[in-house]
């Protein structure tokens, strides 16, 4: 593994490691933040870039905001591309209004590019 990769893939400090639980199990991740300071430090700004290729309301259940998006990164010299795909769930308040809409489909970019960013070693140990 080069040595790119490597720097890519090191573990987090645990000081900023969060736990979240879904479905009863305690899952660690890392914040979005953390992730786009590794690749910006590890490849360089200039290096890597996102785009998001689509986010939407999930037609079928229309309470979750399913996106995808590719992350593009310049590795040792050659280009490589990863799709990733995340969901938020929308939250509602009592009168059945969405909290934050808007908050949901930044979070729905923001599990993608992690997603995808784990593809390439962002992280990895966590999956």
């Amino acid at each position: 593994m080069s040595k790119v990769l490597n720097e890519l893939s090191e573990p987090f400090p645990a000081e900023v490691e969060r736990t979240m639980t879904k479905g009863g199990t305690q899952l660690t991740y890392i914040p979005v933040s953390e992730v786009i300071t590794r690749l910006n430090n590890t490849l360089g700004v200039e290096n890597w870039s996102y785009q998001v290729k689509d986010c939407q309301r999930d037609p079928d259940s229309r309470d979750w905001i399913i996106a995808h998006v590719t992350l593009t990164a310049i590795i040792d010299g050659s280009v490589t591309h990863k799709d990733g795909f995340g969901g938020q769930e929308i939250k509602y308040m009592k009168s059945g209004k969405a909290v934050d809409l808007g908050n949901e489909y930044k979070g729905a970019v923001s599990d993608a590019l992690k997603k995808a960013a784990q593809a390439i070693g962002v992280g990895i140990y966590l999956a």
